[in-house]
Parts: structure tokens; sequence; C-alpha cells
């Protein structure tokens, strides 16, 4: 007989809550939901009770049965024996998902003629665990599940493998497991071919899995999810960022996003492309518990606003819409192709020229609003007949779409500046229309004020810096859909138009992010136990350990695959010249440099880093004080 054994518990199934400690803790939530003090003394008891039980029955493994034998169980004498036993056998089955890779080895197996066995070092019994491998596919017909507490021997010292030997007898033996020592060094000591399955935490989860003092239970439960989705989606890369940092980054921003609009009566959330299609995708995981709530995609974006908002256009609109509500900076070709022109067209047609690629001072400014939407502009009533245009088709499309309905409803974007809150909510009440509320997962410091629209923001300005917004914008809201442009009307309906040469299209990045995001969010909606302030830590420490790049376990090449940024590549391999550019002077080489000197120098990025910092003190210093005189 030629043989393949598994290991069953974080092999071939993966617990979703992590920790087998976690289960008693779900356990107790679900026996004891109003009682803190009960659900403590569960816990501690259920902790204690199968070590005092191995104790006192030397000569023979501990079953479930046997724990429930405990003295201390009595404290429980609301439920009996049977109804705990019962208990904790849903929770376990509740929280036990197979492992993809594994299960295609068991199959890739018994396709090729081997017998299929599984081996756990467990108190659980194989009736009960032969019942889940086959709900998720994978045990076949008869095959056979050897446990401890049954067969009184233990894989941790090789006495099970002798057991299954002299069952089977194969003549070739191969096993699977996670544990080096029990399913590798004791399986090759016993003359088995072993292969060892990485399941284990990374560095990320391993932080809320057993160093989290507040909320110490739900956050290890969420690191457990976030292993869970990791392995389920390809153990990968792409899927290592989107469980550690994605899903905790996006999945609180959403529940807080439900939370608030259930309390201010919002019927309908319009989730604005492209950065909020994933946090769209969170919310259909998520609206089970809302369902008040619509949830809508809604085709907008700056460039798609900027000419229905300006129907009226005048210099004041115009700069109330630019970042830092001035021009100085920017170039003239990229001000004027937002305008829906060029440099060619004013010249040819409007006898129109600039003798500046770029705003430089106050004066070219002003000279570009005069010629643009001063009174003796040449241009001005052509912009204004292309935006009355523009602004006809917007209309339709926001009546096509419900905004002119009489319901409450608010929008959810990533945030900022609120210029897309501004244009939008001006052009409703130019049309005789209510305002409409704004959520954001951040806001800068000088965000647009409520006059321009009611908004709530997830963290505060000092919370998040400008490297993770580029992280947000560039990598976490990676969406299949391009940037809207503009809208025509086809067959009787308004539809979205996108840059020539772009169309929908996904990518690994996109695939994982929504894969990861969808799963852990719709097993947190089940769970219903966490509550706002445990998933805003969660979101908080995550962030917090991506910017910091703390853990040297986090693998940033898929970073690479991420498109330009700003017209820089997000991320990438640094030259001398540049890594020396960034932690001597302080220059700009990447839209992320702080993941552009970690790729580059590895395990010396804390003291690259350091030097950055220092050198940035000195520059710091030396402008102030040439600044001073």
């Amino acid at each position: 007989m030629n043989l393949a054994s598994f290991d069953i518990f974080d092999t071939v199934l993966l617990r979703r809550c992590g920790k087998p400690g976690n289960i008693f803790y779900l356990l107790a939530q679900k026996l004891y939901p109003g009682d803190a003090a009960k659900r403590e003394a569960f816990i501690w008891w259920r902790r204690q009770a199968e070590g005092r039980v191995a104790r006192l029955i030397k000569g023979r493994e501990t079953s479930i049965a046997d724990i429930y034998t405990d003295a201390g169980v009595a404290q429980f004498d609301d439920y009996t024996h049977a109804q705990l036993i019962y208990a904790e056998k849903e929770t376990e089955s509740e929280n036990l998902t197979a492992n993809p890779a594994v299960k295609s080895i068991i199959e890739k197996c018994r396709k090729e003629g081997k017998t299929i066995c599984f081996i756990s070092d467990m108190y659980l019994d194989s009736e009960f665990l032969s019942q889940v491998l086959k709900r998720e596919g994978c045990l076949a017909g008869n095959e056979k599940v050897y446990v401890s507490c049954e067969e009184g021997a233990r894989k941790s010292t090789g006495a099970l493998y002798d057991k299954v030997r002299a069952h089977l007898n194969p003549t070739h033996w191969e096993h699977y497991g996670d544990h080096p020592v029990s399913d590798v060094k004791r399986a090759k000591g016993k003359g088995i071919k072993a292969t060892l399955i990485e399941t284990t935490f990374t560095e990320s989860e391993k932080h809320f899995a057993d160093n989290c003092k507040q909320h110490g239970y739900e956050l290890s439960c969420l690191a457990g999810l976030q292993r869970a989705a990791r392995i389920t989606n390809g153990n990968n890369a792409y899927s290592a960022l989107a469980a550690d940092f994605v899903a905790p980054a996006y999945i609180p921003y959403v529940h807080f996003v439900l939370e608030k609009a259930k309390e201010q009566g919002i019927k309908r959330l319009y989730f604005l492309s492209r950065d909020s299609y994933i946090l769209q995708k969170i919310a259909e995981q998520m609206q089970g518990e809302y369902p008040g709530i619509a949830l809508r995609y809604l085709f907008v974006s700056r460039k798609a606003l900027l000419l229905p908002y300006l129907q009226e256009p005048t210099a004041a609109k115009f700069l109330a819409v630019q970042d830092k509500q001035t021009l100085v900076g920017k170039y003239v070709e990229e001000l004027l192709n937002s305008l829906a022109t060029s440099s060619t067209e004013l010249k040819e047609k409007f006898a129109t020229e600039f003798e500046y690629s770029r705003i430089t001072n106050k004066q070219q400014e002003a000279d570009f609003l005069n010629k643009i939407f001063g009174e003796k502009s040449k241009f001005r009533n052509h912009l204004k007949k292309t935006a009355t245009e523009k602004r006809e088709l917007l209309n339709a499309y926001f009546a096509q779409e419900g905004l002119f309905d009489d319901c409450e409803k608010a929008m959810v974007d990533i945030g900022w500046l609120g210029t897309t809150r501004h244009m939008i909510n001006s052009i409703l009440r130019e049309e005789k229309q209510m305002d409409t509320q704004f959520f954001y997962y951040g806001v800068r410091g000088d965000v647009l004020d409520s006059s321009h629209g009611v908004f709530y923001n997830y963290f505060t300005p000092q919370e998040l810096s400008t490297e993770l917004t580029t992280m947000v914008e560039n990598y976490f809201s990676a969406s299949p859909y391009p940037s809207t442009t503009g809208y025509r009307v086809e067959s009787g309906r308004v539809i979205p138009t996108f840059k020539e040469g772009t169309g929908i299209k996904s990518n690994r990045i996109i695939d994982a992010n929504i894969a990861v995001c969808t799963y852990i969010a719709g097993e947190i909606s089940h769970t219903a136990t966490l509550k706002a302030d445990i998933l805003r830590t969660w979101c908080k420490r995550t962030t917090e350990t991506m910017l910091a790049l703390k853990h040297c376990d986090i693998d940033l090449r898929p970073l690479y695959d991420a498109e330009v940024f700003d017209g820089k590549p997000f991320v990438k391999i640094l030259s001398t010249k540049e890594l020396l550019n960034i932690m001597l002077l302080g220059g700009r080489c990447t839209a992320f440099d702080k993941a552009s000197v970690r790729l580059t120098t590895g395990r010396l990025f804390g003291t690259a880093w350091k030097i950055c910092r220092i050198t940035g003190s000195i520059r710091r210093f030396l402008y102030l004080r040439f600044k001073a005189k």
C-alpha cells in the first residue's frame, strides 16, 4: 500500500479564529452572551481543565468527555455536560475551513491511487473530525481518521505513527503536516517521508495573536481571520499584503460608515469610483446587518465633475477646487487639459498664448486666470457652452442614479481635501436639490469645511501621514475601473466614459485585495461580537505597522506591480545615487520612498532610515536658520 497521511489542525483544516484557545472565548460568548463574569470564568476554567484532567488520568490520552468531568465544570450547571460538549464541537465546526493548497495535494494523491488517512493529536473524536473533513471536501469514502484520544498514542512521541503502520501496513508512506517536530522529525524517525506545510502566522499577524493586552481575544481572532484569508487565497505576497494591511485598514472604516449611516437614518450610500470600489465590496458582505441601507456605485471623478461645476465659469470657482486654492506650481498644459482644451487649441482658435509652461508666481497665476475666465477672454464663452453641455449630461446621470430623489443619502470616499464634495454639493444646490453628506477615511488639515457639505472622517489629519495617503490611494484602493472622464447616452441610459485606450481590467493586486477583504468582512459580519473600538484598534495599529515597515517579513515585492503615482513609480529598487539622494538630501524618487529604501537595503533598512531622519533634522535646522536671516 502507498500511503499519504495528513495532519488535521493547521494543515488540512484551519481555524478561522486562529489560536486554539480562541475557541474557548467564542464558546463563552455563545454560552453567556449577557454575562461577562461568567464568560471570563468559563474561559479560565476551560484553559486549565485539560491539563488538570491529563494529570489525573495518566496512562491514557485525554478526550473531550474527560475534560468535562473536571470538578470545576460544576460552576456552569445551567448547562449539562452533554450540552457543553455539543456547544464546543459546534463552535469548533463553525471555525474550521479547508486549506485549499493541502486539499489539492490530497486530491492529487488520491488520483495517483494512494491510500489517504488523517492523523491528529486531539481530544476531539474521529467521528466528529470525519464529518468536518467530509463537509470541507477533504475526506472521501471510508478513509480513516486516527486521533490520539482514541488510539492512546500521540504523533508528538511518534507512537501514533506506529499505531497507523500496524493498522494499514504501508509499503511506502509520506506524511504532510505543519509541526516541525510532530509532523516532520517524528515522522522521519519512523522512516516516513515528511513534508512540512507552512501555515504559521506572519509577524504582523503574530502581533495581534500574541501581544495585545487590550481586546486580546478579539484581536487574536482577527489575526486568525487574517491568516485564514491569506492562506485560502493563495498564501502569497499579494494575499499577505491584502490580509495583513488592506483588510484591517478598510474593514473597520466600512463598519464605521454603516454604523454612522444607520444612526443618521441614511437610506442610500454611494461609493465613489474608483477609490471606493473595494469599500463597496466590503460593505456588500456586511449589508445583512443593515437591511435598510442601499449600496450603489457612482461613476464620478474630479475631472468628470469640473466642467459641469463650471457651468458659470469664474476664476473663484476654479481656484476653489485647486489644491491650497492656488495655481502656483502647476503646469499650464495640465490645467488646460482639465478644462478640455490645450495650448494648441487656444492659440489656433482663440489667439491666446502663455509665455510660461509652469506657473511659478502670483503674477502668472493672475495672467492665466484672466486669459481663461476674464471678461475679455475669448475662450470663456466656449468654455461656458462646453460646461453647459457637460452639466446636462451629468444632471441626467445624477437623476438616473437617484441623486435627485427625496431620501437621505451619503457618499463614501477616501477623502483628504474635499474638492469632490464641494463640486457635487455646489451642483446639487444650483439644481435646487438637497446636499449630500460624505464619509472620508482620512482628511488633511486644510480640508474644506462643512459649509461645502457635512462630512464624517474616520481618521483625523494628525493620524495619517502623506506616505499612507499614497499607499491607500494607489495600492489599497486598486480598482478594475479606470478614472471616469465624462458621460454619454447609449440606448437611453447615461453611461460613464473613460480615457481612450483604457477599460475595465483586473490584476493580481485587485483580485487579492477584493478576495481577501470580502472573505474577512463576511466572517466578521457573521461573528457579530466585534465592536467599533476593537476594529479601530486593529486598524490603527496596522496602519502604524505599515508606515513604520517594522516587520522584516513584510514582502513588498507586489508594490512593483502598482501603477505609477503622480508620474512616479510607486516602488522600485533604487540606484546608489537615488538612495543617497533620499537618505542625505531628502529627494523624492518614488511615490513611496520608504518602501523603496527598504527593498533596496533589506535588513539594513533601520540604519538607512535613521540616517535619513538625522539628515532631515539637519536640513530643517539649516533651512530655518537660513530663513531667519
